[in-house]
């Protein structure tokens, strides 16, 4: 009951700022609509009662026509009270209201909410549940359950009093049954929800696999290769033994379901028969003995399982909200107050020691480098290293275990995010392609910055963009990827081109390229890197790479393995003393010969 109490709580506030006046209306429209559910079985019964009395002449048609208009007006008013204004106005009203409200506020927190959280498995559950499923439980629980309630309460109220007015133990033999049935179910009922629970895994799992099937992304290789029936059998089966966990699981429940769902139909079935013994002595008269029996076997059953609803079928929208609290409560990503990026952009990590949040594997173990001011440092390591976490955790995306990481001399903590924003300029492997203008691509880098056509032009030339950009029909205002009308598509390369430039926007004193380039060819990436350096000149930049061309170019290489560093020096220095490094580039050499020649040598 507390639960239903915080979520109605919860729920109507954020509805009554937005729409007063219908959270108002919704209750006393659906009381309305209760009452003259009790008036219509008083009528009905009279109208049964008096066109016996018309056709025996006991009484004139005109004494017996208000009952008949009464009667009528009550067939049109109620579904205009119960489908038009409920279902035609005030849901998609409040539909609306939810969606700008729940989601607005979600969308606020996670642009406060730790990273770590993003990428956990625990975090993600919640997040996906809290938003794709409190909307859906919102329009449940306003106005659809809040309505059936209260229509239903004051329906069952007023019928039951109709039938103590005839015997009063009759709301004994009616209300007793449906007590012990509805008692059944309840446990039933959250035993569903409970297994539905546990699906949730699984539903994503189908989820992600039918965006295969659909998504342009994968629909190309799809068709090439056939692979869509594959992906679709493959879907279809686990969908199917899904289904049949669900299968066994209502069978297994079957003989519950069966007994509680038939205690009210034997008791409906016993109250007809006293209501029929009551007419047949003379104690109930015709008409309101068959009014009273429709009303048994139809809206007092509709009343007395409606009352009940929101307690028999509200679980699984209850934990919703559940999740939408639980979504509040994940922790925000909490930064310091400093909001000037340092004029010394020395980068240090000190003894440093890191996990992902929920595993037991240590990544980086006493991790300990420094990269001074304008520096280029190239990180190398094979796969799996920790290269690409010590990026994450210089970014502030998670905080170390145990250790420091400063930059300037000042821990990376003690920094605002709008001081990491205006000191990052990274470039990642899975770099983001946004389907929007290219000018909005660039000025993704630093969004304050998207008016500034000068620093904008300024990052798109030093990237590079320049050389392209003249080709697309709008310049710098072509709209990009296809998602969106009027989309055009651009190659790899010159994706490539504009996430550079992103990282440019806004002077940022450190750059950093995370193998972004992983899908390029050795060389290839190696000229790239080559341009990128000459681009950051008088920049802090450090690049990631597990291929060593581009470490000719940095005035420094750190080796990485086993979440430390194992070699630092020159390269010339490396090849010389051996090692990891030495291993590496041996490996990897031919890669860079031209003609016989190393290309980097």
């Amino acid at each position: 009951m507390k639960r239903i109490y915080k979520a109605y709580r919860d729920l109507l506030g954020v509805l009554y700022a937005e729409m007063p006046v219908t959270v108002i209306l919704v209750p006393l429209v659906a009381a309305a609509g209760g009452v003259m559910r009790v008036i219509s079985i008083w009528v009905n019964g009279s109208v049964l009662n008096l066109g016996l009395s018309v056709a025996s002449g006991s009484i004139t048609l005109a004494a017996f026509a208000p009952y008949l208009a009464l009667f009528a007006a009550l067939k049109i008013v109620q579904p205009l009270l119960g489908d038009l204004f409920m279902y035609v106005y005030a849901e998609p009203r409040s539909q609306l209201a939810l969606r700008t409200a729940y989601k607005g506020k979600m969308l606020q927190k996670l642009k406060r909410m730790k990273y770590e959280h993003i990428e956990s498995e625990a975090g993600k559950e919640i997040i996906d549940k809290a938003y794709n499923r409190v909307e859906s439980a919102a329009r449940h629980l306003f106005p659809m359950y809040l309505r059936i309630a209260v229509t239903s309460v004051v329906g069952a109220a007023g019928t039951l009093w109709l039938f103590a007015s005839v015997r009063w133990w009759m709301v004994l033999t009616i209300v007793g049954p449906f007590i012990i049935e509805t008692y059944v179910s309840s446990k039933t009922n959250e035993n569903i929800y409970q297994e539905m629970e546990g699906y949730w895994k699984r539903e994503h799992s189908y989820g992600l696999l039918g965006g295969m099937l659909r998504s342009r992304e994968y629909v190309k290789e799809n068709r090439l290769f056939g692979l869509s029936g594959y992906l679709v059998d493959t879907y279809r089966a686990r969908l199917n033994s899904r289904n049949k966990e669900y299968e066994r699981y209502y069978f297994n429940n079957l003989r519950k379901k069966f007994t509680g769902g038939n205690i009210t139909i034997a008791a409906q079935m016993g109250n007809a028969l006293i209501l029929l013994w009551l007419c047949y002595s003379g104690s109930l008269d015709i008409g309101m003995t068959i009014s009273l029996t429709v009303a048994l076997f139809n809206t007092l059953m509709w009343d007395l399982n409606g009352a009940t609803h929101l307690f028999r079928w509200g679980e699984f929208h209850i934990k919703s909200f559940d999740y939408y609290e639980k979504y509040f409560n994940l922790s925000d990503d909490r930064r310091g107050v400093i909001d000037d990026p340092p004029t010394s952009c020395a980068v240090e990590f000190d003894d440093v020691y890191f996990k992902y949040p929920g595993t037991d594997k240590e990544i980086l173990r006493g991790l300990t480098f420094r990269v001074q001011p304008g520096e280029k440092v190239s990180i190398v390591g094979e796969n799996g290293e920790g290269k690409s976490t010590m990026v994450k955790l210089l970014l502030g995306l998670f905080e170390p275990d145990s250790g420091e990481i400063r930059v300037g001399g000042i821990p990376i903590c003690e920094y605002s995010r709008a001081a990491l924003q205006r000191m990052f300029g990274a470039v990642f492997q899975d770099f983001t392609r946004y389907n929007m203008t290219l000018k909005e691509n660039v000025a993704a880098g630093d969004i304050g910055k998207l008016g500034d056509k000068a620093a904008i032009t300024a990052a798109i030339n030093k990237a590079g963009v320049d050389e392209f950009v003249g080709e697309l029909a709008s310049g710098t205002d072509t709209l990009l990827g296809r998602d969106f009308s009027g989309g055009v598509d651009i190659s790899g390369g010159q994706w490539q081109r504009i996430a550079i430039a992103r990282a440019f926007m806004g002077e940022k004193p450190i750059l950093i390229l995370d193998e972004p380039t992983s899908q390029l060819d050795p060389m290839a990436e190696s000229r790239l890197y080559e341009e990128f350096a000459e681009m950051s000149a008088g920049k802090t930049a450090i690049f990631i790479t597990h291929r060593l061309g581009s470490t000719s170019i940095t005035d420094r290489v750190l080796v990485i393995s086993g979440g430390r560093v194992t070699q630092s020096g020159s390269r010339e220095a490396l090849l010389v003393s051996g090692g990891l490094y030495a291993d590496m580039w041996n490996a990897q050499k031919q890669w860079y010969d031209t003609k016989g020649g190393e290309a980097h040598d």
